[in-house]
């Protein structure tokens, strides 16, 4: 099973802070918390404001895993799960759109 945390950056977009993944089978949790994309001043105030709202508990600027392993980090670990769980359809296209992008690249 694999979920996410985020935070709202620019425009609205969706910010990854936390992916974490869990194998039941092997009783074997990985949690990543990705480093900043960009700077906390680079929001707008009505962005700041949705994540002081929002609180999932993650800072913005938190975080040891570069932002740009994303990817890699969410294909290592679909690979092998047997579901991803997403809750409403922000958080459901977001994913399904790295995923897709990941078996796009793989496939050409």
């Amino acid at each position: 099973m694999i979920d996410f945390t985020y935070l709202e950056g620019k425009g609205g977009e969706l910010v990854v802070k936390e992916l974490a993944a869990v194998k039941s089978y092997s009783n074997r949790v990985s949690r990543y918390v990705f480093k900043r994309h960009y700077m906390w001043e680079e929001l707008s105030l009505f962005n700041v404001k949705i994540n002081e709202a929002i609180d999932h508990g993650c800072n913005w600027n938190y975080g040891c895993v570069p932002y740009s392993e994303l990817e890699t980090v969410l294909h290592r670990e679909e690979s092998s799960a047997f579901a991803i769980y997403c809750f409403g359809p922000l958080k459901t296209e977001f994913i399904f759109s790295l995923i897709t992008a990941q078996l796009l690249i793989a496939l050409s």
